[in-house]
């Protein structure tokens, strides 16, 4: 079965009548089309018989590629006038959808009752088809080759801004759409804030550097974190790096179906505490990943749901001592009977470089 018919099984299982998408992840997750949000009404619409774009004639052309039929409008036309939707009907609508397109549905549908359509669609998203998977593979295998590249052109005194910047350029260079979020690149005492931006600090001699990166491949995302030392890292750094690398080996291990996300999490967890660094562990163990770099299952404390075949997301415990540095290391699983790891970049030593 497709995903327009999972979809649909979905709204029947909810009573919905009408899907109504904005451009976004969704949208992209059911078409294959991409667009930004835009003063125009562009939708998907699905209900159990059609599946449809509405949107601007000047659309037409480049929709013409997705297999939907397209209800276009002129700039003079109403195109809500063009909908086949039934009034009094229960309606989900996506959150990319802007407010006063939402007013616009609701002022001339009036729905017997309104729902999130995202709700439904994580359900759909959680577990990805083989396709998916593969696709993030091989985004992996070019972000894996961006990163040795740029470390390999690291030099003392550059700056954070400079590296994250030579890591972009060899993401397009290896075949990367884009960056799933902007790079992380911190030194020295910035490592231990876990998502400051990339500053204009000058590396340095001795400092460990935190890279965490990802790229966008045919419409899906990677995310990985490595740690870089500019020469021999000091003793304190590689007992940080140990204890970290065994809470992640300890969690990966522990993946498999049936298992609650928040039992990976807190097989993490306890490692860290075991050594006495359980305060200084300040985030979720992971996150699910796929065209979003963060969506569902989140392996959290009060993450209760259990994993499940196919399922994809990231493991990545980290210690961040305040004012002198963090580590942390980062992988992406999928689930088969156990979880496989995603990536191919070696993660047992500190890259020295």
């Amino acid at each position: 079965m497709g995903k327009i018919g999972k979809l649909r099984e979905f709204m029947k299982e909810k009573k919905i009548d009408y899907i109504v998408l904005g451009p976004g992840s969704n949208m992209f997750y059911l078409t294959g089309f991409t667009e930004e949000q835009m003063e125009r009404p562009l939708f998907f619409i699905v209900d159990y018989w059609d599946a449809y774009f509405l949107a601007p004639k000047l659309y037409e052309e480049q929709l013409s590629k997705f297999n939907f039929p397209i209800i276009s409008y002129n700039d003079d036309e109403n195109p809500y006038k063009k909908i086949k939707l039934e009034k009094g009907k229960s309606i989900a609508i996506d959150d990319t959808l802007w407010s006063s397109f939402t007013v616009d549905i609701i002022n001339y549908f009036t729905p017997s009752q309104l729902l999130k359509a995202s709700e439904i669609m994580r359900e759909l998203r959680i577990i990805k088809q083989d396709e998916e998977i593969e696709i993030m593979k091989k985004g992996l295998q070019i972000a894996e080759k961006a990163f040795l590249n740029t470390i390999n052109q690291i030099k003392p005194g550059m700056s954070e801004r400079k590296v994250a910047k030579i890591l972009v350029d060899e993401f397009i260079t290896n075949g990367a759409e884009g960056v799933s979020f902007e790079p992380i690149v911190t030194s020295g005492p910035n490592t231990s804030m876990p998502h400051l931006r990339s500053t204009s600090r000058e590396i340095r001699t001795g400092d460990i550097i935190i890279f965490d990166f990802g790229v966008k491949y045919n419409g899906y995302s990677t995310d990985t974190t490595r740690v870089v030392s500019i020469g021999q890292p000091s003793e304190e750094v590689k007992k940080i790096f140990e204890i970290v690398r065994e809470a992640q080996a300890k969690a990966e291990d522990a993946v498999k179906g049936g298992i609650q996300a928040c039992e990976i999490d807190k097989i993490a967890r306890q490692v860290i505490s075991s050594y006495g660094y359980g305060e200084y562990f300040i985030h979720r163990t992971g996150h699910g990943i796929g065209i979003d770099v963060h969506e569902d299952p989140y392996i959290a404390p009060n993450y209760k749901r259990k994993i499940e075949k196919n399922m994809v997301f990231t493991v990545e415990p980290g210690i961040y001592l305040p004012g002198k540095f963090g580590i942390r290391i980062e992988d992406m699983i999928y689930v088969n009977n156990k979880g496989i790891v995603m990536n191919n970049l070696q993660k047992d030593e500190i890259f020295v470089i």
